[in-house]
């Protein structure tokens, strides 16, 4: 097996994984936004002083920045292993 091939079929593989990681994660951050948002009201109707640094907005803001890295690094991921495998698909 030729090392591009093999590098470019890891990268792929990689690559949709993490593609389909994400994917499953922002389709889960739907219901997560409506429990944020039920929780922060139940938070503030409470008046306690304890929990009142839990904010649903930075919670859901970071969920987000990290479900984005990851759909990016499997975009990514995929391209460079698409680039490695061009031309090698006829060899198999």
């Amino acid at each position: 097996m030729d090392v591009n091939r093999g590098w470019g079929l890891i990268s792929i593989l990689l690559g949709v994984l993490s593609l389909l990681w994400g994917g499953v994660s922002l389709g889960g951050m739907l219901g997560q936004e409506q429990v944020f948002s039920d929780m922060n009201q139940f938070l503030a109707a409470g008046g306690g002083d304890l929990l009142s640094s839990f904010s649903a907005e930075h919670a859901i803001a970071e969920a987000k920045n990290k479900n984005v890295v990851i759909i990016s690094t499997g975009i990514v991921l995929s391209l460079f292993g698409m680039l490695m495998m061009r031309g090698q698909l006829d060899k198999f």
